[in-house]
């Protein structure tokens, strides 16, 4: 085991300074993203150290602070003092699921990244069944919930509607993107970032990940011992809305964008020729086709964005 200075590096307007930390290798890395659950810290982090000890392999565990209100912070602090296994990273503003477990992700220095839910109903005793079909040869592994301690039309219905476009979409077989405990080869995550919403909406598909190279397992879900869920129905609308970019994004977003902005060029133009010789519902089906080439367009740039400029601000990492 050697001693070793880490330069971490700029995120926004944020320069985490250089520590000293003990550099050693990896097997895990186990990283969960939290905004105001004070209630779950300790919990979690002793399900997830009980079930990584049987594993007789290297691992570390990461928490990430998404800026929270009560008493999430000082929890970590208090695990990292109590346990050399765990580390916290600390945002300097609130940036939700999707950028938080990314910027956990950049943290994470095992071959094998295990994600799960800061709310502590993803059971992490199924982790040692998702590692083995890991060893397979897929490239990601994701829980499929089963009986979900979830409420039927502010959840579990948006999931199921949600889940069944996104199949149709990518022809990826997946039931549950929601679901945060996964399981990835380093090379499927680490160093992708994608634009808000996409990585906890869409992942796997977001991250360009083929049908063969992909495998759900079932799992029960828990119940919540604390805080409260942060989604509702609403979120069909914002699934349908960005589903329609994420076959263009993953096959090249600079290239597609180009596309884009040529037809949503050729699409105006129609409009206002057929508004010209008086051919209202022909207009009106131009204008459609001009506002879904303008959203992915949009999102084709939030895209190249994300992956140029990652949104979250580390202010601390322990």
């Amino acid at each position: 085991m050697t001693r070793s200075t880490i330069s971490l590096p700029r995120f926004g307007n944020t320069f985490v300074p250089e520590i000293d930390t003990t550099v050693c290798p990896v097997r895990y890395s186990v990283v969960a993203p939290m905004h105001n659950e004070d209630g779950n810290v300790v919990a979690l982090h002793d399900d997830i150290k009980r079930v990584m000890e049987e594993l007789s392999e290297p691992y570390e565990i990461i928490f990430v602070n998404d800026a929270s209100t009560d008493g999430t912070l000082g929890e970590m602090h208090a695990l990292q003092s109590r346990d050399a296994c765990f580390h916290y990273v600390h945002l300097a503003a609130n940036v939700g699921e999707n950028w938080a477990l990314l910027a956990g992700i950049s943290k994470a220095r095992g071959e094998i990244i295990i994600t799960i839910d800061g709310d502590y109903q993803n059971d992490p005793a199924y982790i040692p069944v998702l590692l083995g079909e890991l060893a397979k040869g897929y490239s990601v592994v994701s829980g499929r919930r089963r009986n979900r301690a979830a409420a039927l039309w502010s959840r579990r219905l948006p999931s199921l509607i949600a889940n069944g476009l996104i199949r149709i979409v990518s022809r990826v077989d997946v039931h549950d993107c929601g679901c945060g405990l996964k399981v990835y080869r380093r090379e499927a995550v680490a160093g992708k970032f994608v634009p808000k919403g996409f990585m906890n909406r869409f992942s796997p598909v977001a991250l360009g990940i083929k049908a063969r190279q992909f495998k759900e397992v079932e799992i029960i879900d828990r119940q919540r011992i604390a805080g409260s869920s942060h989604y509702g129905i609403a979120r069909i609308f914002v699934v349908i809305k960005d589903l329609w970019v994420l076959p263009f994004a993953v096959r090249g977003a600079d290239r597609w964008l180009a596309i884009f902005r040529i037809l949503l060029l050729a699409a105006a133009i129609a409009v206002i020729a057929t508004l010209y010789w008086v051919r209202i519902a022909l207009a009106l089906v131009y204008a459609a086709a001009t506002v879904l080439t303008w959203s992915n367009v949009v999102n084709l740039r939030r895209f190249i964005e994300a992956q140029a400029r990652p949104l979250f601000q580390i202010a601390d990492y322990r």
